[in-house]
């Protein structure tokens, strides 16, 4: 069954700035009266080569439940949407190796249930319509910073939080939206720059959130074996052998020194079984710990919660101050209004797929 094209706009409302921020996003159907007449005038152009624009959009009518889109249309746009979400079949496969990281008490399921209801208040008032406020959607931010306090542990390398089923369905295609409306404001920054191999700014979904992961397990490493030599050294000490007097001082002063200075490195170590860290060799635990840090990020529900407050912390604070420090000294930009106009049809899905 052939379906007709989608064809939206999308504007998205910035405020001046090296980078310009985004502070309101809307979005219209072509086919629909209710659209503006300088929208309706406008020729619908290709996806972005990423199809940035489309997911932008799909993200956003999966996160209204569809019901900006006309019923003749609500069956193929919800297909397009699950033919380009990617992050749940991301999500679900690291998930899986997830699972038997956990060794420690899992966060109460009240204190979840408690963070799962005030966010998703805020998601659904957010996306009530044909606009989203991008201050409302910031207005998590306090909740995940009020979360942490009340589980008493980081959300970096923590195994210990489980969101319900139905919350991580709705964290998913919130994470798409504000992730590709960043890549769609650096489609926009990098097509004025005067030099694109100094000016232009990229997107990532893995380095912009872990920017330093080998470094993270080269000292994670060098923490680990600490940790069996300080291990090793106590048991001496309670076994009643000899050893120097300042032996116990200098192993605390070296373990405040690798948490001060190493972290993301120690909380990694300290969250995971010692029977799994035990268990490989030095070049078997290397590997192993690049893989778990990718898990992490793209298969736990802390990490899924860490990737959206990044975001949002771009939106709040400007995306040159979170993401893309080196576009801290270009010229401000005025703000503007960035008007998008595309189709998307089966024609696009089936290259997708050759592709």
């Amino acid at each position: 069954m052939s379906h007709k094209p989608l064809q939206w706009a999308v504007d998205i409302k910035t405020t001046s700035g090296s980078v310009l921020k985004p502070f309101e996003v809307r979005f219209w159907d072509l086919h629909s009266a209710q659209a503006p007449e300088h929208l309706q005038n406008m020729q619908p152009h290709s996806p972005f080569k990423f199809f940035n624009d489309a997911i932008l959009a799909l993200s956003f009518h999966e996160l209204t439940g569809f019901k900006n889109v006309s019923k003749e249309q609500r069956e193929f746009t919800t297909s397009c949407y699950h033919f380009f979400d990617h992050y749940t079949e991301l999500y679900k496969k690291s998930a899986q190796r997830v699972k038997s990281l956990s060794h420690k008490a899992l966060v109460s399921r009240k204190v979840v249930e408690e963070f799962e209801q005030k966010v998703l208040a805020i998601l659904e008032n957010s996306f009530s319509g044909s606009a989203v406020k991008l201050a409302d959607v910031c207005e998590v931010l306090q909740h995940i910073d009020q979360f942490e306090k009340q589980i008493g542990a980081p959300l970096i390398y923590n195994f210990a939080i489980h969101f319900s089923a139905a919350f991580t369905e709705k964290l998913i295609p919130l994470y798409s939206f504000l992730f590709h409306l960043r890549s769609v404001v650096a489609v926009d920054h990098n097509a004025h720059v005067d030099d694109s191999s100094h000016d232009s700014v990229k997107c990532d979904s893995i380095s912009d959130y872990l920017s330093k992961s080998d470094y993270t397990v080269n000292d994670a490493m060098l923490y680990w074996h600490f940790k069996k030599l300080s291990a090793q050294t106590e048991v001496v000490v309670k076994g009643g052998k000899q050893v120097s007097a300042d032996t116990p001082t200098f192993v605390s002063k070296m373990h405040d020194h690798f948490h001060h200075y190493s972290h993301n490195a120690c909380h990694l170590v300290d969250q995971l079984p010692e029977k799994f860290l035990n268990s490989l060799t030095n070049e078997e635990l290397e590997e192993a710990l690049h893989h778990v840090q990718m898990d992490w990020l793209l298969g736990s529900s802390s990490g899924l919660l860490f990737r959206i407050r990044e975001e949002l912390f771009g939106l709040h604070e400007g995306y040159e101050q979170i993401f893309w420090s080196e576009a801290n000294s270009l010229k401000s930009k005025k703000a503007s209004s960035l008007s998008l106009c595309f189709e998307l049809s089966e024609k696009d899905i089936v290259i997708h797929k050759v592709a």
